[in-house]
């Protein structure tokens, strides 16, 4: 006789069962990426195109390029056969962004290269090439994710078609075969609100002007600094197309965008009844207008992005939104979010019945005092399993993935963020990333990848040189060793000082293990205030040990070589930034002790260490200020016409200063540089007016005038916003020589 119990229990194993036919779909990642893909390229053309690009043109003979992909896993391979007067070096892939992968690891590891974003070093020579060591290297990490949505905004706001194809081959070169591709998306949304009902200058006013897209695409923010014109949506649409025909014929996966719920203020007016609310304000800016999922609107909105987007770019089903990056959810029931995430994603699974969800997990830590795990769970329970994919997106400092079960049976990728705002300086985790990585694979079946995430690019090349070997790597490398080989690939030849010294910054500067605020700021680039308490977390001295030894140097290929001089520079700026910290803390010391002959002294110290840094500066390409401003304007309908300059100019200037209003957001500073014309103009205007300020009041013993100072820097600040003078854009000046007339004349 069947009882209630047995009933209702047979009737719950059926539900289960149901639920999960309906809501999991294990593997479903690994089946997209299993898939035969014909992207009518020349996988191995491709690749001797690559060759040609980064090492120069010559070399067709001494590479012969196999794809053979029959041993089931990803890998690459690199040997070599004879010919009758030299060495040929036979590179096997089964894809060709591995094939590039191999190509790299010879360079690396026999040529004694470096192809970085901070300059090249490589001295081959065609039909002469080193011999390799034969190695077989098979892929730890399935997925190889890139960039951050952030990353557009600090970084490839301005690129051209010439940069990107460079990028791209810096992804190839080392593995990425999951980049996020958010150029273009502007001309998606046009198109789809314009269908919704909405003017063009409606849609306008939503977007933000180009320097700050990112944060509007993540519904942080609306309108400011807004400047889009036809000329720009068109042209990025344009360059889209490129840079997403290039990544497919590596045999890339691009990440595409999807629609969040993240809508025009306009829409409530078309649809009254629609379920849309305003979030709470972010960094002080205005709160933003959200499309609740349950809403039949946002599935249509959804839908129609998709079917656009995927007409004019095509689509490799996976996507990117972020409903909630630093935004707090209308609710916090868990009926609520769990619905949510379900709409969001059967919205694209409707045009997409492959489509894969890429969520940032930025929010599971930045919020963690609202995510709970309850929340946390309930969120990403909506999405079946094998179509969510989380990006652990800071996991070398606050990982996610050990506080939230392995976000509850979903696929995750192990990410170092490190940067955040493009802020200088020489900072990073490398101890950990030798190790976490692989430490979690060990324990976590679903970690499926790993990537790169960094809010910008173009500074500390060692920390992902060694994170995007940890792709490959099974075990952890001798870090000595490691980086005994990156100093000699990076100068061309082994110098055991440099080799001494880079080791010591490894576990000293490149040590910041623990220490969890985001960047450790440099005091030059902030706006003065009086009792700053930052300090150091390692001894100076270990900077100024490594420059000594960096101007110690005497080997005539290696002075000239563009990695030695950028690296001789950001020691250098790095030393006078410890040296400006120290010297202020001293000042401020000095102003309260009214001792006022020591304030004059450091008031000149102060002085020299920001003129010093903006010559040095000037003597890179990728710190000039000049470089960020011209690229922005050449996005103009007209580069001569002031008129549509000037917001681009505006763009530009803002985002690495007040980033927002006047005095009106928190952002101010976020993303400082060291750059030429900027220390030299915009952080020297700022602290040469603070310290006289400092002299007045300590001169005529009167308390510091707070209110006077701050309303006159924020005008100051606002008055260089909205210049449009042109600063010099081609580097000037030896490095070596500024270097060591600066050393001589503030260390010796």
């Amino acid at each position: 006789m069947l009882t209630y119990k047995y009933i209702a229990s047979v009737l719950l194993l059926l539900l289960l069962l149901s639920l999960a036919a309906t809501h999991t779909h294990a593997g479903h990642v690994l089946d997209v990426l299993a898939r035969p893909r014909n992207n009518n390229a020349d996988p191995t053309q491709l690749v001797y195109d690559l060759i040609n690009r980064t090492i120069g043109p010559g070399f067709q003979n001494d590479f012969l390029l196999q794809i053979d992909d029959n041993l089931g896993k990803e890998y690459f391979s690199v040997n070599y056969t004879k010919s009758s007067s030299s060495v040929i070096v036979v590179l096997t892939a089964d894809s060709a962004v591995n094939l590039a992968q191999a190509f790299n690891y010879y360079l690396k590891y026999t040529g004694l290269c470096s192809i970085t974003w901070t300059g090249d070093q490589c001295s081959l020579v065609p039909n002469a090439l080193p011999k390799p060591e034969p190695a077989l290297i098979f892929m730890a990490s399935k997925l190889r994710y890139y960039l951050n949505v952030c990353t557009y905004g600090y970084s490839t706001v301005w690129w051209d078609w010439a940069r990107w194809e460079r990028e791209i081959d810096w992804m190839a070169l080392n593995g990425y075969n999951l980049p996020l591709a958010f150029v273009g998306q502007e001309y998606v949304w046009s198109k789809v609100f314009l269908q919704m009902g909405l003017s063009q200058a409606n849609i306008n006013e939503w977007f933000t002007g180009s320097a700050f897209l990112p944060w509007s695409r993540m519904g942080n923010l609306n309108g400011w600094a807004g400047n889009l014109t036809t000329e720009w949506i068109d042209g990025q649409m344009s360059l889209q197309q490129q840079i997403l025909q290039r990544m497919r014929e590596y045999g890339m996966f691009p990440v595409l965008p999807g629609f969040a719920g993240h809508v025009p203020p306009g829409l409530s007016a078309l649809y009254p009844t629609a379920s849309i609310t305003v979030l709470d304000e972010w960094c002080n800016f205005p709160g933003t207008f959200f499309l609740d999922p349950v809403d039949p609107l946002f599935a249509k909105i959804s839908q129609t992005f998709l079917q656009i987007q995927n007409e004019t770019y095509g689509t490799d089903h996976f996507y990117n939104f972020d409903p909630f990056n630093e935004l707090t959810p209308p609710s916090s029931d868990t009926s609520y979010l769990h619905n949510a995430s379900s709409l969001m994603f059967d919205a694209i699974k409707a045009v997409d019945a492959d489509a894969i969800w890429v969520l940032q997990g930025w929010f599971l830590v930045n919020e963690d005092w609202w995510w709970k795990p309850a929340q946390t769970q309930a969120f990403l329970s909506g999405v079946p399993v094998g179509s969510l994919l989380v990006l652990d997106l800071w996991a070398e400092v606050r990982p996610a993935w050990n506080l939230t079960d392995q976000f509850y049976g979903h696929y995750w990728i192990w990410c170092m963020l490190h940067n955040f705002g493009g802020r200088p300086g020489m900072y990073g985790e490398l101890p950990t990333i030798a190790t976490a990585p692989i430490a979690a694979r060990e324990v976590a079946p679903k970690m499926i990848g790993t990537g790169l995430t960094p809010e910008a690019i173009e500074q500390n090349v060692i920390m992902y040189d060694l994170m995007s070997e940890m792709a490959w790597r099974q075990t952890a490398p001798d870090l000595t060793q490691w980086v005994n080989d990156y100093i000699t690939r990076r100068y061309g030849v082994a110098i055991p000082a440099l080799q001494t010294q880079w080791n010591v910054l490894a576990r000293t500067v490149y040590n910041a293990s623990g220490i969890v605020q985001q960047v450790p700021l440099s005091l030059v680039t902030q706006r003065p205030a009086l009792n700053f308490t930052n300090d150091n977390y390692y001894d100076p001295q270990i900077v100024i040990g490594a420059w000594i030894a960096l101007l110690q140097v005497t080997d005539k290929d290696v002075l000239n070589s563009q990695t030695y001089q950028f690296d001789l520079v950001e020691l250098t700026q790095q030393a006078l930034s410890n040296y400006f910290l120290q010297s202020e803390l001293l000042l401020n010391s000095a102003y309260y002790q009214k001792d006022t002959k020591s304030f004059d002294k450091l008031t000149i110290d102060l002085r020299n260490a920001i003129k010093s840094m903006d010559e040095i500066s000037m003597t890179q390409e990728l710190l000039l200020l000049g470089h960020w401003t011209s690229d922005a304007r050449s996005w103009a309908a007209d580069v001569h016409n002031p008129a549509d300059t000037a917001p681009y100019e505006f763009n530009a200037r803002n985002q690495v200063t007040l980033w927002g209003p006047n005095g009106g957001t928190w952002n101010h500073d976020y993303a400082c540089k060291w750059w030429n014309g900027l220390i030299g103009e915009f952080y020297s205007m700022r602290w040469q007016f603070f310290l006289g300020m400092m002299q007045q009041s300590l001169v005529h013993d009167l308390p510091f005038d707070t209110d006077t100072y701050t309303s006159k820097i924020l005008q100051l600040e606002y008055q260089w916003n909205l210049q449009t003078n042109v600063y010099p854009y081609i580097p000037e000046g030896n490095a070596f020589e500024i270097s060591k007339t600066i050393f001589d004349q503030m260390f010796k």
